[in-house]
């Protein structure tokens, strides 16, 4: 090793290291148990090893954008720390991308190397024939055809530490983002964003080598990647799986002794709804984390009550890495419909629409100021101009902070839907129910649901004349678009509340069927 290797590696941040250590206090403990999979951390390390030697060996260089598209797999694990040994950049996408969404994400984000679950390919062959920079592909349950099998790309490389240096400012992460625009933003996330909110958590939520993680949120969701990752860096095992079945997590609960999970509010429903639920010892658990919005009352008490009483809300978003809060167990009943307070490494404040800081009770917009703020967007320079305005981040949420700082949601700046734990972009659906000729407007909005948070809700003033059918906008938009999108509900009206200039007030539509879904679950 040369001296200025040496130097670099004395004193970096740099997120792959973290696995190393891992692996040197705990090398014979099991960190990933995927289906009937079971790895320790020596072997991870030494896959994540291969895979980034085997990279360098192809030739690709530092910056090299690698792409990762399947559900919940061990596979991310060893891409993504491979990935971020040798200073490349992962690009974990949604699999559920329609063909022009996920063509669109490959090409924007300048994939050379993309890796894929061949269980899914008939949903991705369209669109990896118009990724125009992707040199290699490489699947795992790989599918017939001309591809790199990913047990045989980890064939190519050494198990030894590759050897790159890093900064702690370099791109570790390219994020696709709910948007205002017909395809998703792409937050640009470094080692250090990702290592400086990783410590916090686990400053707040004290995870240790003892725990067993259950995981079923999605991986190419970086909220659900930090928690696994924080886990695994503790000494802790996480148990791998794709989709959230509920009679599964009730029956691996009680097998496998997990003590921890992570799930949103509406599947903590699902889950107390389950008809098994009751039938299995869940005793194990001993803390609960849900994300992404504040917990309904009677959810949360019961919860609490027949689950486990230790629950902690992280809320945040992509562009911060994402965790800005963390709503404590000891706060939940206390502070109710809070999202707690900021992180150890996160300031935040409220801000008027001219860059003025608001006191305690006033509400706008909640801005952020720390290290874990993105580096940008990608390709984006106007929007990161307005995002960085005034020396903070603007989140785009409409908030205030009580006397203690605690901080309260109110509402979306930019008509963003959360769903189920995804962000929407209601002109997104717009755009599409537009394509319908007899339409002649749309405004879409959400509106609470108990198992969904926000459910998508279409309303429609058709053209004159012509007759449109709900199910004809819902198929309309569960072709053109990933599933979480289409609407829950389209609603036709005459017309929509408007203000004196004609601009139609969603405010008012939300207000006036607020309890739409009352009772839905």
């Amino acid at each position: 090793m040369d001296e200025r290797m040496a130097m670099n590696m004395m004193r970096r941040v740099a997120y792959g290291d973290c696995l190393r250590r891992a692996t040197l206090r705990y090398p014979t403990r099991e960190a990933v148990v995927d289906g009937g999979r079971r790895i320790t951390f020596e072997e991870l390390n030494r896959r994540a090893n291969q895979f980034a030697n085997a990279l360098k060996g192809r030739g690709f260089q530092k910056g090299t954008k690698i792409a990762f598209i399947s559900l919940n797999a061990l596979e991310h694990f060893v891409a993504f720390f491979g990935t971020a040994k040798v200073g490349m950049i992962f690009v974990p996408i949604n699999p559920l991308f329609k063909t022009d969404e996920l063509a669109f994400a490959l090409n924007h984000a300048d994939c050379e190397v993309v890796i894929f679950n061949g269980l899914m390919y008939p949903g991705f062959k369209d669109a990896f024939a118009k990724a125009e920079k992707a040199r290699l592909f490489i699947a795992f349950n790989p599918p017939e055809g001309d591809f790199v099998t990913f047990d045989a790309f980890l064939g190519e490389g050494s198990g030894e530490e590759p050897e790159t240096i890093i900064e702690a400012d370099d791109d570790l992460l390219i994020l696709y983002t709910g948007g205002t625009t017909s395809y998703p933003r792409a937050a640009v996330l470094s080692h250090l964003n990702l290592f400086v909110c990783t410590n916090g958590i686990l400053i707040d939520i004290p995870f240790t080598h003892q725990d067993k993680l259950f995981m079923v949120m999605p991986l190419f969701h970086v909220g659900a990647f930090i928690i696994t990752s924080l886990v695994m860096f503790v000494g802790g095992a996480v148990h791998l799986y794709m989709l959230p079945d509920m009679k599964q997590i009730l029956v691996n609960v009680e097998k496998e002794k997990i003590t921890c999970t992570l799930l949103i509010s509406p599947l903590w429903r699902q889950l107390l709804d389950h008809p098994d639920f009751g039938k299995h010892d869940l005793s194990s658990l001993r803390l609960c984390v849900y994300f992404t919005a504040v917990m309904p009352e009677d959810l949360l008490r019961e919860v609490m009550a027949k689950v486990c009483p230790n629950l902690c809300l992280c809320f945040g978003q992509t562009e911060m890495s994402p965790s800005t809060t963390c709503f404590k167990p000891e706060d939940q009943l206390r502070k109710m419909k809070s999202l707690g307070n900021s992180t150890v490494n996160v300031e935040i404040a409220i801000m008027d629409d001219f860059g003025n800081l608001l006191p305690a009770g006033e509400a706008g917009e909640i801005v952020y100021r720390s290290p874990q703020v993105m580096k940008g967007y990608y390709k984006d320079e106007a929007e990161n101009r307005r995002v960085f305005e005034h020396g903070w981040f603007h989140s785009g949420d409409v908030g205030y902070l009580d006397e203690e700082n605690y901080v309260y949601f109110l509402d979306r700046k930019k008509d963003m839907i959360k769903t189920g734990g995804e962000n929407v972009a209601s002109l997104d659906v717009e755009k599409t129910i537009y394509l319908d000729p007899r339409v002649q407007e749309v405004h879409v909005i959400g509106l609470p649901h108990e198992r969904w948070a926000e459910a998508i809700t279409a309303f429609v003033i058709p053209k004159p004349g012509q007759t449109i059918e709900e199910k004809e906008i819902i198929a309309l938009c569960k072709e053109k678009m990933v599933g979480f999108k289409v609407p829950k509900r389209v609603i036709f009206l005459p017309d929509l509340p408007r203000s004196a200039v004609g601009k139609v007030l969603k405010r008012k539509i939300r207000d006036e069927y607020v309890e739409l879904y009352k009772g839905e679950r």
